[in-house]
């Protein structure tokens, strides 16, 4: 066996994961695999001897016992996170508890939930029926609220109520062990929402930070989820994205996942190396603006695809400081990729149906690009580790991706720090030539009525 290798592990305590997810999943561990010179292992097998440096690449959020077991000693040995409890890596821990007598699982913190208050939407999360119902009456009196069921994502098991009626027909599809160890968020119902995603990446030394917005498209029943994310992915992390000049909406949504990660320090043993906020802004039911973050994912999710591919083009070129990286889900038959994408997943998914999920990279800023020039390259190593990246010519194998494997294929960085202005151009008319030339004779003329004023001027005072 060869001694450093990158290995798929779903955990037993994991959410099950669709088809075209675990396909993805798989394709991000190759990714990862060639990005650090390592070699793909396939699956975790907990009976085969394994030698060497390991580096996991799981399904969902692990456990601190079974990352242990896996013999996870840092950041440098995965992608994704590690959590004390099962409830932490779940939406539940955004909001805080109904009141002082509310059920609470093991390990609960009630700081967490103070620290980051003013940075949530209102709400609650309820581990129990009885205090489900009652922060839902305290909601309702302010308008419409959402019930979301922790282990969701992408938009689904999600609910708008206006009525505690509402409330009950929810509950009753809950059981009371799921309602025990998940609970149930309540929160505030916005409308005109778009939702901004932030965050920080690293494998090994290299570390990448982004801002961006979320795609809400139709699946193929109708329902609205997650359809892609448009991200601005900068080398060296959100430390540099805040160096950038972008928008102040976004600023604030960094600013907001950054609180929400330093509070994260509450739940002791908490450790991640992807770190994914989403933040939703939109108004509330009194009509005022209002933003929040609504989540946080520190596991392979809709965004991975985009982060590993903008990591590809920033090993490439250690000079590249800034990519545009995006990610695009479209369900339907007869969905066709841009010719430049890279395509994780076409065909037909057993649960989802016909889906099509492609990334597409295009370098901002390269070489001698000013401020960002300045930046220090970064190169993937790690503790362990300390290899060299070799690209060899551009070959794409069917249906896999090619992430970090080969050159990303661009027309050139854009290193303009205004946007494209060629939208403005447009062809010169003859009424376009015949006003320039007026306003050319118009000119002459008063030129030349200035120098004969001049002229006369002169002479006038030579001979006083």
């Amino acid at each position: 066996m060869t001694s450093a290798m990158v290995l798929l592990y779903y955990s037993p305590s994991g959410k099950p994961l669709q088809w075209h997810h675990k396909v993805v999943l798989e394709a991000a561990a190759r990714a990862i695999a060639n990005l650090k010179g390592y070699d793909f292992g396939g699956h975790y097998d907990p009976t085969h001897e394994y030698f060497g440096s390991l580096f996991f690449v799981p399904g969902d959020t692990l456990l601190l016992d079974e990352a242990s077991k896996l013999g996870i000693r840092s950041l440098y040995d995965l992608y994704g996170g590690i959590v004390p409890h099962l409830f932490v890596k779940t939406k539940a821990i955004t909001h805080g508890l109904v009141d002082r007598h509310a059920e609470r699982p093991l390990g609960w913190s009630t700081t967490f939930a103070n620290r980051v208050q003013d940075i949530v939407l209102r709400g609650y999360t309820a581990f129990s029926n009885r205090d489900a119902h009652a922060a839902a009456a305290r909601l309702l009196a302010r308008g419409p609220i959402r019930l979301k069921k922790p282990l969701s994502a992408s938009g689904k098991d999600q609910t708008v109520i206006t009525t505690l009626d509402e409330v009950d027909a929810v509950l009753e599809k809950i059981s009371p062990k799921e309602m025990a160890t998940y609970g149930l968020v309540l929160e505030e119902n916005l409308r005109q929402v778009r939702t901004l995603s932030v965050g920080e990446v690293a494998i090994g030394n290299l570390s990448v930070g982004y801002h961006g917005i979320q795609r809400t498209v139709r699946d193929n029943e109708g329902r609205p989820v997650y359809g892609g994310s448009e991200l601005l992915c900068v080398r060296g992390g959100w430390d540099r994205l805040e160096l950038l000049p972008i928008p102040a909406e976004a600023r604030a949504a960094v600013r907001a996942a950054k609180r929400y990660d330093e509070a994260m320090e509450e739940f002791h043993g908490f450790s991640a190396s992807r770190r994914n906020y989403d933040i939703a802004q939109g108004i509330a039911a009194d009509g005022r603006p209002r933003s929040g973050v609504l989540e946080a994912s520190w596991r392979v999710g809709g965004a991975s695809s985009a982060e590993l591919a903008a990591m590809a083009a920033f090993v490439h070129d250690p000079a590249l400081q800034i990519v545009h990286a995006s990610h695009v889900e479209e369900y339907g038959e007869r969905r066709r990729a841009p010719a430049d994408a890279i395509i994780e997943f076409q065909g037909e998914d057993p649960e989802a149906g016909p889906l099509l999920r492609y990334t597409i990279v295009k370098p901002q800023c390269g070489r001698d690009s000013g401020h960002w020039h300045a930046l220090p390259p970064s190169a993937i190593s790690s503790d362990a580790d300390n290899r060299v990246i070799r690209f060899g010519s551009r070959r794409v194998a069917s249906g896999r991706p090619n992430w970090g494997k080969t050159p990303i294929s661009h027309s050139g960085p854009d290193c303009s720090p205004v946007p494209d202005l060629s939208k403005y151009e447009r062809a010169e008319s003859e009424d376009d030539y015949r006003h320039r030339m007026v306003i050319n004779a118009i000119a002459l003329v008063f030129v030349s009525l200035l120098s004969v004023a001049g002229f006369w001027l002169v002479n006038a005072i030579a001979h006083s």
